[in-house]
């Protein structure tokens, strides 16, 4: 994640320079000299809006990065700590911007454990590792159900759901599942990836699902028929992948995600193109930072 991007640096310098400029030929042609007063006025209300989200960030990253963070990721997070230290620099960062400015709330917009807050922003910082000019689409945020699961009409501690990514609203994540998520790195499962998954995958498939994977693939294979391919074949062939890759393109993606960024080694060796894909898409090779997954 950036401070600013540089698109938004463009209309950031874009627009200063055109209001006073349109003030100036206001003025010229009218002669009125309220509009010297406005226009100053006007200037500085657009940047103050503008420039709200990058001080934000600014601010954010300029706060030392707490102790008790930097010791819970060690605890609790083997990406983290089989980064190197600049490594782990930019994924703390990531994880300050995300937390400056995505909403973390409990149902009802109740408040949610610091605990818990940081392993939701360390998912996004291990996909954002490779991809520095990436924003999480998280536009809504993130609710946080209690327990493990909640069912089909969010009901706590009912149902199998561990957690959602709807097209519209936050993600919606079971704080117990997100731990175990962490917590059992052997098993080539975490809940906050998956769901997390959705989202790139829906961007993906909005913006170049139709566009040829270029170097990442021989052929001009797209990405929505690349993955289409990957599943029919989990289906008739079946594959590492948990049976959940089965159900639909999207989990299949999500499930593979999950075993990208948990077992890399094995999920290599199993689908070496499908592992070069992932790779590709997400800018990094997560057998370095975990070489006996």
């Amino acid at each position: 994640m950036q401070i600013i991007s540089k698109i938004d640096k463009a209309f950031v310098l874009f627009y200063s320079l055109l209001i006073p400029l349109v003030g100036l030929l206001l003025f010229f042609f009218s002669g009125q000299a309220m509009v010297l007063i406005v226009m100053p006025l006007l200037l500085a209300f657009y940047l103050g809006t503008a420039l709200r989200k990058p001080l934000r960030r600014l601010r954010a990253v300029r706060t030392p990065f707490p102790h008790s963070w930097r010791d819970f990721l060690i605890s609790h997070s083997a990406y983290y700590r089989g980064l190197d230290e600049e490594s782990q620099q930019k994924f703390e960062r990531d994880t300050v911007l995300f937390l400056s400015d995505n909403s973390i709330t409990a149902i009802g917009g109740a408040a949610v454990a610091w605990q818990t807050r940081l392993l939701i922003a360390a998912g996004v910082a291990i996909m954002l590792q490779g991809r520095p000019q990436w924003e999480p689409p998280l536009p809504d945020g993130v609710t946080v159900y209690p327990g493990m699961s909640f069912d089909r009409n969010y009901r706590t501690e009912t149902g199998n759901i561990a957690g959602q990514a709807p097209e519209r609203g936050p993600l919606l994540i079971a704080e117990e599942s997100l731990k175990r998520g962490f917590a059992e790195v052997n098993d080539g499962r975490n809940v906050l990836i998956h769901e997390l998954a959705h989202f790139f995958d829906r961007e993906q498939r909005k913006t170049s699902g139709g566009s040829p994977l270029g170097s990442r693939m021989k052929s001009n294979e797209t990405w929505a028929g690349f993955f289409f391919r990957e599943w029919q074949q989990h289906l008739q062939q079946g594959s590492i992948l948990a049976s959940y890759a089965a159900l639909n393109e999207a989990e299949f993606f999500a499930v593979a995600c999950e075993m990208f960024f948990e077992r890399p080694g094995p999920l290599q060796t199993a689908h070496p193109e499908l592992y070069a894909v992932l790779a590709g898409f997400f800018n990094q090779d997560p057998r370095r930072v975990l070489p006996d997954r």
